[in-house]
């Protein structure tokens, strides 16, 4: 009797825990992959200004991803140079430079002595515009993507669609096999796209652009947002660090477009907050039109707002206009993520929110501080080698080109007079720091054989080295140093303030967070590819961020 009550025992267990299997089972199959994945980049968006900024932003922006979502607090840059072509490519193949091949926004190509822009393509033609401004491609792009993997898996069934202001800001994340960027024609005003990815326009963006927006947001002018006293978290309007793109003869509100606007130059919108809420309406469009996220495929959406960028290089990062900008695109988020939420449902979507890289503060301001900093200009380093070279060997045509902190060497003449071109490399290297305002300077061999900790400047220089396409020598600027006007700022350095960034997660499949570990900005694409369970691009190496997933 007690083997038949035990034997019942045995059988009610097993089938309670078959119950309990099935419900945990249930429960883990139940969180589905998104049906979205939304990519978002600010152009030069530096980490501090989600603290700057916080207590005027509203809850359903930036706050909304900080409060709901995943906030890595200590994300960075992992090569050199911060660039908005090499930042976007980086985020989308989860490589650096060194292996995707967008070591900058243009380049020195050494087989025809001229500059290569990142995405020009003189093969395709432009789509949507008779200008050559469509005359682009990712074939500079050596890796795949986060979407030319979706692609791949779902045997092209999976959606792939980029907006941006900029060609390379949404060529470069788009990839290779997505079904469409877009960008904008200054031209025209207008969003257009290359016959390497489509023949014409779809009929919902040519009714879009016939809406001329961009004419009417210009229309308006630029004041602040709110009362001008109470951008507390900014310089003075005045002052002596800012340049007006409008060629203003001072960069002060309110701005005015109308002259501008009579010669047709709506390329002016990208140095308002109007080219953000621009983008934010071309970007809910292509939600709507293109059925993102309505089948059981994930598609990818790209999109990334560039006037950030270009706005804090002409006015600075502590300038009232770029608060403004931030407080503007802290609306347009919201309106986004509104948008989001009832097109594909709050569940359905996943967002990461980062930067391309961030920005510096203009010398000249820091120097009234006290604080160390200073110019340095390319051509004042041109003009220092070639009379180095013309003392030490007897010609200055040694020197091919200098470009993005590297120096190239006229390997032909360097053959033609004999000269060892290892002991060349040093020697310039050698006297590159002799120039105040240089800090380093490795020539290539460094750049190729060296192995440095993963922080370690010259790690940062070496990742952002293509054997290939690369120049001779690297050198990098002191701390706050910078090749630019003496107004307005740059970026392109592996110091805090270029190399630090905001990444956020929000949505499926996304717990509420904060990490104040350091992680790189190429772990973006393998994490994404893993919560869609998918291959990562194919030059990945970096690893996937954990402990965040649901």
């Amino acid at each position: 009797m007690k083997n038949i009550l035990f034997l019942f025992a045995f059988f009610a267990f097993l089938s309670k825990t078959s119950t309990l299997f099935s419900q945990t089972t249930k429960s883990v199959t139940a969180n589905t992959k998104p049906k979205l994945v939304v990519g978002i980049v600010v152009d030069q968006m530096r980490n501090d200004y989600i603290y700057r900024y916080w207590d005027r932003y509203s809850a359903g922006g930036f706050k909304r991803l900080v409060n709901d979502g995943f906030y890595f607090k200590d994300a960075h840059y992992n090569y050199i140079p911060t660039y908005t072509g090499p930042g976007h490519s980086s985020i989308y193949t989860g490589a650096t430079p060194r292996t995707h091949g967008i070591i900058a926004n243009e380049w020195f190509d050494k087989s025809s002595s001229s500059h290569v822009y990142c995405c020009e393509d003189t093969l395709v033609k432009t789509v949507g515009s008779a200008s050559r401004s469509g005359l682009m491609s990712p074939k500079n792009q050596l890796s795949s993507t986060i979407g030319d993997e979706l692609k791949m898996s779902s045997n092209q069934k999976g959606k792939v669609f980029s907006v941006a202001l900029k060609d390379r800001s949404s060529i470069l994340p788009a990839g290779h096999a997505a079904n469409a960027a877009f960008w904008f024609d200054d031209s025209t005003g207008n969003f257009i796209s290359s016959t390497w990815y489509i023949k014409e326009l779809p009929q919902w963006l040519i009714n879009f652009n016939s809406k001329k927006s961009a004419k009417t947001y210009l229309e308006q002018g630029w004041a602040t947002l709110y009362p001008i006293a109470t951008y507390s978290n900014s310089i003075a309007d005045e002052n002596n660090y800012e340049t007006a793109p409008t060629k203003k003869e001072k960069a002060i509100f309110p701005y005015d477009y109308k002259q501008l606007l009579a010669k047709n130059k709506f390329g002016v919108i990208k140095a308002t907050p109007y080219g953000n809420s621009i983008t934010k309406d071309i970007a809910i469009e292509c939600i709507k039109q293109e059925q993102l996220g309505k089948d059981n495929e994930t598609d990818l959406f790209c999109i990334s707002f560039s006037s950030t960028d270009i706005v804090a290089h002409a006015y600075g990062p502590r300038s009232i206009e770029i608060e403004d900008v931030y407080l503007r695109l802290d609306k347009d988020l919201e309106e986004l993520f509104n948008a989001l939420d009832k097109e594909v449902g709050k569940n359905n979507y996943t967002v990461f929110l980062t930067a391309d890289h961030g920005g510096a503060d203009v010398p000249n301001h820091l120097l009234d501080n006290k604080i160390p900093a200073g110019y340095l200009k390319e051509e004042k380093v041109i003009k220092k080698l070639k009379t180095y070279l013309q003392t030490t060997y007897g010609d200055s045509l040694l020197l091919a080109h200098v470009i993005n902190e590297q120096v190239y060497i006229n390997e032909k003449k360097l053959a033609a007079l004999k000269l060892n071109k290892d002991e060349v490399e040093d020697n310039l290297a050698e006297f590159l720091i002799t120039i105040n305002g240089i800090a380093e300077a490795y020539p290539s061999k460094v750049m190729k054989n060296e192995s440095f900790e993963k922080n370690d400047l010259r790690s940062l220089l070496q990742n952002g080295y293509n054997h290939k396409l690369s120049g001779n020598i690297c050198f990098s600027f002191a701390p706050a140093w910078m090749n630019n006007a003496e107004k307005g700022t740059t970026h392109g350095a592996g110091y805090n303030y270029d190399t630090h960034i905001p990444i956020l997660f929000y949505g499926n499949g996304i717990k509420k967070g904060v990490s104040y570990n350091y992680i790189s900005i190429t772990q973006i694409a393998p994490t994404i590819c893993e919560l869609l369970k998918i291959n990562q691009p194919n030059s990945t190496v970096a690893e996937p961020l954990n402990n965040f997933f649901k």
